[in-house]
């Protein structure tokens, strides 16, 4: 019945791209040891047959490496980034949807100096908020989302548009580096 969940999804995804023109698929549950990379493939086909500059991810592959057009480690941030595109996927607290019992919430500065770490490493920061069951999402949520809000408000040139650091990480804090056409611009 698998290949038949496989032509169903293949609808899904036709109808995603037909109707809302995403640019980027986002795939997860590469743990799941029925999907080979023979599905995967005749996956990546269909996409790149109807939408030939959509973008994917590389669980898609079960993140193997060379396939996908970025990576995508989770819960943690690679100490001097990745040779290719990549995003973080990280969680506000230590689960990925809502649950009542976790309350280990990550501080908003944590979360402010994860985003920064990232960017100074040429990644993208993929934050998960873990909604309940009824949509809304959770106050300590809503608090980290404000403050990095606040934030970016005063600082997103520093992240918005950026490269990885040209230089060395030095041992005050992180770099990340605006080119320009005559001259870029570094934000310490």
């Amino acid at each position: 019945r698998y290949d038949r969940y496989v032509t169903y999804m293949h609808r899904q995804l036709r109808e995603l791209m037909d109707r809302y023109d995403p640019a980027i698929l986002w795939f997860d549950g590469d743990w799941e040891d029925t999907w080979t990379m023979e599905h995967a493939d005749k996956t990546e086909t269909m996409i790149h047959n109807r939408k030939p500059a959509m973008l994917i991810n590389n669980r898609l592959w079960k993140r193997k490496k060379g396939y996908g057009d970025f990576g995508t480690p989770e819960k943690h941030i690679p100490a001097t980034g990745l040779d290719h595109d990549w995003e973080t996927c990280m969680t506000m607290n230590d689960t990925w949807g809502y649950s009542a019992h976790d309350c280990d919430w990550k501080s908003s500065r944590t979360l402010i100096r994860q985003l920064i770490d990232t960017a100074s490493k040429g990644g993208n920061y993929l934050l998960n908020i873990g909604p309940k069951a009824d949509g809304t999402i959770p106050r300590a949520s809503v608090e980290r989302l404000k403050d990095i809000g606040k934030w970016m408000d005063r600082y997103s040139d520093s992240i918005y548009g950026t490269e990885a650091s040209p230089i060395p990480r030095p041992r005050w804090g992180r770099i990340t580096a605006k080119p320009g056409e005559d001259t870029s611009t570094l934000y310490l």
